[in-house]
């Protein structure tokens, strides 16, 4: 009779994914997560499949942890700046506080072998939020060009914005404000 998968390994075996994916991107190897994870690389196999397994299971646990940072007390009767406001900051909330995690999400936003399936799955894990925000950006943006500001735009502001918050810790609230402006007054038409 097999053994029961480990909860503790699962979690060791992602988190060493995450940290080697942040730095090396998803040309990490098997190997290297296992010995990250201090567990025999046929471990790893135990409990994913294949690589591709394990990094969209990476993809998928990232982007959980990112819905729930994004979503909680979204305010949804906010007009569309206090709704963007909401968004921008809990991103750059969630991004100062875990950037393992915001290095990793961004090289596999990026990579092929994260399926389609899984894309789909975690847009959904967004609910309502990420609708309710488009919606009330359309007022504001072309439709054609709401993905391309909020999938490129918005996250490249806010990684600039994350980087210069981490080497001017005194001007965080100043430099948090001054990305959301420039933000915001880019997409008006």
């Amino acid at each position: 009779m097999a053994r029961p998968l480990s909860d503790a390994k699962r979690t060791a075996i992602l988190d060493a994914a995450a940290r080697l994916v942040a730095a090396q991107g998803v040309g990490a190897s098997t190997a290297q997560i296992a010995k990250a994870a201090k567990v025999a690389e046929g471990t790893v196999f135990t409990y994913f499949e294949t690589k591709d397994v394990l990094l969209n299971a990476l993809f998928v646990r990232l982007e959980e942890r990112l819905a729930l940072a994004v979503g909680g007390s979204f305010p949804a009767d906010a007009e569309v700046r206090g709704q963007l406001l909401h968004v921008w900051k809990a991103l750059l909330v969630w991004g100062a506080a875990h950037p393992v995690d915001r290095m990793a999400l961004r090289q596999l936003k990026v990579s092929e072998r994260i399926t389609d399936c899984t894309r789909t799955h975690c847009a959904g894990l967004f609910g309502t939020t990420l609708q309710t925000l488009e919606a009330s950006l359309a007022r504001y943006v072309d439709p054609e060009r709401l993905s391309f500001y909020l999938g490129r735009v918005l996250i490249t502001l806010l990684e600039t914005t994350l980087e210069a918050m981490a080497a001017q810790p005194e001007q965080r609230e100043v430099l948090q404000q001054a990305g959301f402006d420039l933000f915001w007054k880019g997409i008006q038409r």
